[in-house]
Formats: structure tokens, sequence, C-alpha cells
């Protein structure tokens, strides 16, 4: 061994890596200590209080420590049950249609035709849109006497549709949601297939492949990665959501559009229960765990799989 080497277990590293991991030691320690200090200690915080009967009504109660109470009363609340049954169909049915749509838009995006940059463009738009500023908007277009939707259906001959009644209000939601998310797989599909072998599709095309069986097994296949990645970021970003739902619905009509982020707020906001909304908030993080780490687990164990 040189004197330019050193020994971490086993292993010989060479001096110019010793300085290169320590230099991204370094680097990072700030960003790791105010993420600490920003993400981290809130967290502790929250814990803690998830296991205290603090109610904001309730002077000292912040010190009155239950146990599990706070857990067991929520997972026995049909409210919550209610919330979670409205956020899973919420998730799966935006993410599902998102995809869908992405899909289809990031091909024919792909295609060469005039005006296809001034499209792209225009696809971005929805996604830079704040949720608040969607919330409002949408529920303009939703009104039922004065809404653009009503008005296009009635100049057709149809009745008006109360799109905000108990019927059709988590199918409004869903709609706003896709309409402002699409956009987000659009743009990573579209990446994807400009990253496609252009030389093994027309190999394919040249032994008599036509387009389905093209993109049914050289593009789709290819697709897959990009795909997953989408949906793992939209669908914790889907289960969060918060600001468009409150402002379009406000949770109701009844509970037919309270989410578990709805349904959070209205305990912490509405009955000032404190103990009760962090227990809600942290079992919401065991939840959306448990649906996003099957697809962040298949991410991370293709990468591995890749770089070796």
């Amino acid at each position: 061994m040189t004197i330019s080497q050193t020994m971490i277990g086993d292993r010989v590293v060479p001096r110019r890596r010793r300085i290169r991991m320590s230099s991204v030691f370094w680097f990072t320690l700030p960003a790791a200590a105010i993420m600490l200090l920003v993400v981290g200690v809130p967290l502790v915080y929250s814990f803690y209080y998830s296991f205290t009967g603090w109610s904001l009504v309730l002077p000292g109660s912040d010190q009155d420590f239950i146990g599990l109470l706070n857990y067991t009363d929520v997972l026995g609340s049909s409210e919550f049950w209610a919330a979670i049954r409205v956020t899973l169909i919420y998730a799966v049915v935006a993410v599902s249609l998102e995809c869908a749509l992405g899909i289809l838009f990031a091909v024919l995006l792909n295609m060469e035709f005039f005006g296809r940059g001034l499209f792209r463009s225009l696809m971005l738009i929805p996604m830079v849109i704040t949720p608040a500023v969607v919330g409002i908007f949408w529920k303009l277009l939703y009104e039922q006497d004065s809404g653009v939707f009503n008005y296009l259906l009635g100049t057709i001959g149809f009745e008006p549709v109360p799109w905000l009644s108990l019927t059709f209000a988590l199918a409004s939601v869903i709609i706003m949601d896709v309409w402002q998310s699409t956009p987000f797989f659009t743009l990573i599909i579209l990446a994807g297939l400009q990253s496609l072998d252009r030389d093994t599709i027309n190999a394919a095309q040249a032994d008599g492949a036509n387009a389905f069986q093209v993109f049914r097994y050289l593009t789709l296949p290819h697709l897959v990665p990009y795909i997953m990645i989408a949906a793992a970021f939209r669908i914790i970003g889907v289960m969060a959501d918060f600001d468009k739902i409150f402002l379009l619905t406000l949770g109701g009509p009844g509970n037919s559009t309270t989410t578990l982020s709805v349904y959070a707020y209205n305990t912490g906001f509405k009955v000032f229960d404190i103990g009760r909304t962090t227990a809600i908030s942290w079992i919401y993080v065991v939840f959306v765990l448990l649906i996003s780490a099957p697809l962040i687990w298949r991410l991370f164990r293709g990468a591995s799989v890749n770089r070796h």
C-alpha cells in the first residue's frame, strides 16, 4: 500500500478519491443541516404531540400525555375511512387518466408538424399555474347558472349540469386535476420518446412491423421507467392535494370530496384538536409510503440493475 492510499474496511481507497469524498461531505453538510432543522425538528415535534390531548381551546392540554388514544380514535372513525376511500378514488382515477392522456399527447407532440413548438409551450401552461388559482378558476367554470361549461351545453340543447353537487363533485375535482397534471406526464414521456433509438424503429419497420407493433413492442417497453417515475411523483402529489380541492368544494357537499388532507385540515382548524390532527398526519405519511413504496422500490431496483 502506497502513501497515497488508505484502508476503509478491507478496501484500499486512493488519496484522490478520499479527497473527493471529503469534499462531497463538506459541500452537502450545510444543506443537510438546514433540512434537519426545517424538516426533521417539526417532524419530531409533531410526532410527540400526536401522543397528547392538545386542543387549542383547552389551555395546558399540550402537556396531557394520552398514549395511543389519538391513533385508535382516528382509526376507529368512520369519517377517516370515508376520507381514505375518497383519496384512493381520486388518486387512482386521476393518475390513470393523466397517464393515458400523457402518453397520447406525448406521442402526438413527438410527431413532425407545423407549430409543434407552439403546442409544446402551450401544453405547459396548466402545470405552472398555482393550485389556488386553478381551484378558483375551475369554480367559475363549474358555476351552474353562469359557468362556461353549462353555457356551452346550453348552446347545443343540453340541460345545465350541477357540477359541484353530491353526484358530480368528485368527478369535477378529478377533471380539474387531470387538466392541470396531464402536462407533467406528457413532459416526462416526451423526454423518453426523444431518447428512443431511431435505428431500432427503422429496422423494425424495414422488417414489416406496423405502427401498432412498433409502439407495443418497442416504444411502450422503453417508456415504462419514465411512466413509473411520473406515476410515483404524481401519486405522492395527488394524495397531498389540498388547496385546489378546498377552494373548489370545501370538501363537500357532505364528505363527497373530503380527502385525507382536507380531513386533517378540518380537524386542526375547525375543531382545533392538534393532537388528533398530528396523529392523522402521521397515519397519512404511513399511508402514502405504503402506496408509493412499491413504485419507488421498483425504480431503484431498475436503476441498480442498469448500473451493473
